[in-house]
Formats: structure tokens, sequence, C-alpha cells
């Protein structure tokens, strides 16, 4: 760069892409020319013989020294701007001196006001071009260093494209497009990029932008259909277009993108900054999401099917049990000499209630595990327990245990409303726990307690065992589904139980009973009392709810 050169900026275009060069600021020899013509102006102004409004003249003088930029530009003319007002007041001097005539204060008027006018424009557009260059490079400024790849469009020859197709009778552009494939590859590939930031470079795997692709249509496959669209949008004077599209780098790598530019009436359209968003990672990452999310939706589905299987198999443990009794007890009534046919009546007749017990057990689980509505009647929950203690004393009397059920007799009938079958599952397998829980256990200590007593609006069963107890370590798993301590155990029956009283509005708890055994206690609300200050079955529902969410 020459002495007396400062740099700045200024848009040059080449090579298909716009660039900033410097931009000289100070020009020599424009000030020599100004010195010369103002020197030359004043000697025809002084010393003409005519009266000749020639101080106008110095209007040229302050073009010639306004040209070129730079910060120095307002005080050059500023500066010329007093010297041409000093000849011109200078020159009518000396021409009055010589005898002026009176019309040559009025050309010095003209003159005077025409330089003071010219002044004031050429201050005005240094401005202005001041604030352009400033305005240019802080786009300049943004444009290089924004992290989210932008190139530049030249959308001038798809302009002129849809003038000509218009000009020759096509109404319908959407149309058109759709049976004029050949037209859009067409305008996509007249499409220049006259610039690019360092981030699309990085996006498309370029080193410089004199190696970028120079048309739209080298990094757009043919088979892209959002240029449609666009062209659209270039009809419309879209605000705002935006297309999620694939473009292929410089190696040959596809790349999802969304690209979105302004195509308003305001655009200038041979320079429209289109912001591109790379999201290949992203959409990559949604498969995976989205394959995650099946194998998770099938690996419930089939977590689903192995619990209910594994909780209908478990809740029929205990009548497929009574049904094999009973069978066998049938087979050696008959095997008698002679057969006790009553026994054996007696036998079949159990036999058949267990396999219809049986039935409604695995109804009513599916219905449970599968979140069905439960028909609710109203239940004396003191004779269910009696019930209960008939249906299990054959296998108490098998495994050598006893038990015993105590009423509270001031208590009266306690009625609660539920599912008979689900409710009377509930004590079969906490009466089940307890006697299996006592096989180590000395056959005169074998015995499970139940107790029934009125609790507020609550009727409160107690299952009591003498076996070992649980150890505190699992008392916070017991309920949860497939954890158990017996060699064979499935894990299942507290957690079933627990969902049991759950949609009865009930609930279970484990206790430690006071031989050392465990004790689990079932707390039901009662049909048609008042609930207490503890909220009853709303307040027993938010616990349970509350206990759930915590666990």
């Amino acid at each position: 760069m020459s002495r007396g050169i400062a740099s700045s900026t200024v848009p040059r275009s080449g090579a298909g892409r716009v660039e900033l060069v410097p931009a000289a600021t100070t020009l020599p020899w424009t000030q020599m020319v100004a010195a010369i013509l103002a020197a030359s102006i004043f000697c025809l102004d002084a010393f003409m013989p005519q009266a000749l409004a020639v101080a106008g003249l110095y209007v040229l003088v302050l073009l010639t020294a306004a040209l070129g930029g730079g910060a120095n530009r307002r005080r050059r003319i500023t500066l010329w701007s007093a010297a041409c007002l000093a000849l011109s007041v200078l020159g009518f001097g000396i021409f009055e001196m010589r005898g002026a005539p009176p019309l040559a204060i009025a050309h010095l008027a003209i003159s005077v006001v025409i330089l003071v006018a010219t002044s004031i424009l050429l201050l005005r557009a240094s401005a202005m071009d001041m604030a352009a260059r400033l305005g240019e490079r802080r786009y300049r400024s943004i444009f290089d260093t924004l992290a989210m790849a932008i190139w530049e469009h030249d959308f001038t020859p798809v302009v002129e494209g849809i003038r000509r197709l218009r000009a020759s009778g096509v109404i319908d552009l959407r149309r058109f497009l759709d049976q004029n494939p050949q037209f859009v590859i067409d305008m996509r590939r007249q499409v220049r990029i006259t610039d690019v930031n360092l981030a699309a470079l990085k996006m498309m795997g370029v080193a410089s932008k004199e190696e970028f692709f120079s048309s739209l249509g080298d990094f757009l496959p043919e088979t892209d259909e959002s240029f449609a669209e666009c062209i659209i949008a270039l009809d419309e004077r879209r605000h705002l277009f935006q297309a999620e599209t694939v473009v292929v780098s410089r190696s040959g790598e596809p790349r999802q993108i969304i690209v979105a530019f302004g195509l308003g009436p305001e655009a200038c359209l041979e320079r429209v900054p289109g912001s591109i968003l790379d999201v290949t990672g992203r959409k990559a990452l949604e498969a995976q999401i989205g394959k995650a999310r099946a194998d998770l939706a099938d690996a419930q589905r089939n977590g689903a099917l192995a619990a209910m299987s594994a909780s209908i198999a478990h809740e029929l443990h205990q009548p497929m049990s009574a049904i094999q009794s009973y069978a066998d007890a049938a087979r050696r009534w008959m095997a008698r000499t002679p057969p006790d046919l009553h026994e054996t009546t007696a036998a079949l007749a159990g036999l058949g209630q267990a396999v219809g017990h049986a039935r409604t057990v695995m109804h009513r689980v599916r219905s449970l595990v599968g979140n069905a509505r439960i028909a609710f009647d109203d239940i004396d929950i003191g004779e269910l327990l009696s019930t209960t203690v008939r249906l299990m004393e054959r296998d108490a009397v098998e495994a050598g245990t006893r038990i015993s059920l105590d009423v509270e007799a001031s208590a009266g009938p306690l009625m609660v409303r539920g599912d008979r079958i689900l409710l009377k599952q509930v004590f079969v397998n906490l009466v089940t726990n307890a006697i299996q829980a006592m096989e180590g256990v000395p056959s005169d200590r074998r015995l499970v307690a139940l107790r029934l007593n009125r609790r507020g609006s609550e009727a409160v069963a107690i299952v009591e065992d003498w076996g070992p107890g649980w150890a505190a370590a699992a008392e916070a798993k017991v309920f949860g589904s497939f954890y158990t301590t017996k060699e064979h155990g499935m894990g299942l029956g507290l957690s079933i139980s627990r969902t049991s009283l759950e949609r009865h509005g009930g609930s279970i708890a484990l206790r430690r009973g006071g031989g050392g055994g465990a004790m689990v206690e079932v707390a039901l609300p009662l049909v048609g009392v008042e609930p207490g200050p503890d909220g009853g079955l709303d307040g027993r529902l938010e616990e349970i709810a509350v206990e759930r969410l915590l666990q």
C-alpha cells in the first residue's frame, strides 16, 4: 500500500463471491488537482473584466477534494470549503477595486450559497459513507465469526427465470414446478454462492473460500425437493423461508441441515445470507433414541407379560395344591375295600370348588394386573377371615401348624367394600407365608395367629407367626416385585397383596411380632363410617401414594 493511504474496507465482487479489500482513504493527486483548480478559478474571478459568477466554479474544487474516503475526509471538505469561501471573498475584493459592476455582489452571494450547500451535502454524504463502511465492517465481523454456518446466495437468476415464466403465461407456479422438475434443477444450478463464513467451510470440509462450491447445485443432490419451495417463496417474496434438506460435503458425506433466509420485498436478492444449522448429529441421536424407545417398549411389554404370567402362576399355586389334595383324598377313599363313597363324594365336591376357585383367582389376577375395573361388594371381613382359616386348615395340618382366629367381640360385624376373591387371596398369601416361615421351628411353637379389630374408621387384621422374622435390611424390600427369601419363591405374593389392598383403599405394613416372628398388619376402610381426623380413605390413599413415591 502506498504512502498516505489509510486502511479501510469496501466490498469487492470477484470469482463468484464478495470480499473485503483495502480502500484508498486519501488520494494525493486529488489535492493537487483541487489546488490547481482553486488557483485557476481565483484568477478568473479576480481579474476577468466581465462580472461573471465564476466563484460558483469552486464547487468543482470541493468535489475534487472530497474524492477518496478515510477518517480525515470530513476535515478536508471543511478546510477546502473555508478556503473556497475565502478565495471567493478575496476575488470579489480585488474585482471591486477594479471597478466591479453592482451585480457582482449578487454573484458573490449566489456563489457563497452554492458553496455552503455543496459543503453541507458533501459532509452529509461523507457521514453516510462512513456509517455504511462501519455497518459493512460490523456485518463482516459478525458474518465471519458467527458459530452458525452462513453462506450468501445470488437469487437474481431465479427471479429472472420466474419473470420469464410469468411472461409466458404460467399462472400456477407450483403446478408448473411439479410438472417440470428440470426447470427446478436448472434454476438451482444458476444460484451462485457469493460468500461463506468459517463455520460453513468447516461444516462442508473445505479449506478456503476459493475452494468452496460456486453454485447451489454443486452440493445439493439432484433429488432435493426443498428448492422448488424456495422458488415459490421467491415468487411470493416471503419474509422467512425455512426448509430441511441434505447437502453433500466436499468428502461426499451427506449432512442433514436446516436452512433459513429472508426473501421479503426489502431483501437484496444479490446477497441473501442463509443460516445453516447442521442437524446430522441430532438426527442420528433421535434415531438412536427412537430405537431405544422401541426396545424399551418391547422390554416393558415382555416384562408386563412375564409379571402377569408369574402373578397368575403364583396365585394359582394354592388352589392347585387344594385340587391335588382333594384328588388324592378321593383316590384314597375309592381304593378302600369297600370304597367309602360318602367321603369320595365330599372330596370330589371339594375338588370342584377348588377348580372354580382357581378359575376365579386367575380371572381376578388378570383384572388386577391389567388394571381392569373390579366389581366391589360389601363384605364381612370377619366372615372372610373365617373362610380363609377353613380353606387353609388342610395345608396347616400337613405342615404341623395350628391356625387361630381372634375377632374382637365388641367390634361387631366389620363391613368393608371390595372384591371377595382378591381379599381372600391376600390373606391366603399371608397365612401361606406364615406357615412356610415356621418350617424350621419346633412343632409346638408353630402357630399362625389372626386377629381382627376395629381402629377408628378402619378394620385392622393382623397375621402373626413365630418364625425367624424378617431381617432389618429386607423390611424395605419385601413388597417389591420378585423379591423373596425362599429357595423356590417367586417374590410376588406380598407385591400382589399390596397392589390388591391399594385398589381397595387399604394398606399393608410389616412389623416385628412379640415372639420375634413376623407380623403383617392389613387395614381396610369400613363401609358407612365417616373418616376420622387422619383423613380416612382419601388420607390413606394419599399416604400410600407418598410412600410409593419415596420408594
